[in-house]
């Protein structure tokens, strides 16, 4: 198996403006199509942003269920951190700034 394949990040703006959304909304979309081998399917999941206060959807980002399953694992992983420094009594040490990848984009 090839070594997963590091991202380079191009063409982004220099400043990025966080968001706040104190909701999200989350969609599935499965297109079906029927071949002489049987029916194909594929699907792809929609996250959309919310701001409710303000009424506003902030953003919506389509991903593969490669991807979800990926982000799925990788906010479990800083949850589990989160709520275990959370609960500690003492100073937060300083940040590890560590490298998350998807392990499905190889060269």
């Amino acid at each position: 198996m090839a070594e997963p394949q590091k991202v380079q990040i191009r063409g982004t703006p220099a400043i990025v403006k966080p968001l706040f959304a104190d909701e999200v909304m989350l969609g599935i979309t499965v297109k079906a199509t029927e071949t002489e081998e049987g029916v194909k399917k594929e699907g792809l999941i929609r996250l959309s942003f919310l701001d409710v206060v303000r009424g506003q959807l902030l953003a919506e980002v389509v991903i593969t269920p490669a991807t979800a399953k990926s982000l799925s694992k990788i906010l479990n992983n800083d949850l589990q951190r989160m709520d275990e420094e959370l609960k500690s009594k003492k100073l937060p040490e300083k940040p590890l700034i560590k490298e998350e990848t998807t392990g499905y984009i190889y060269s």
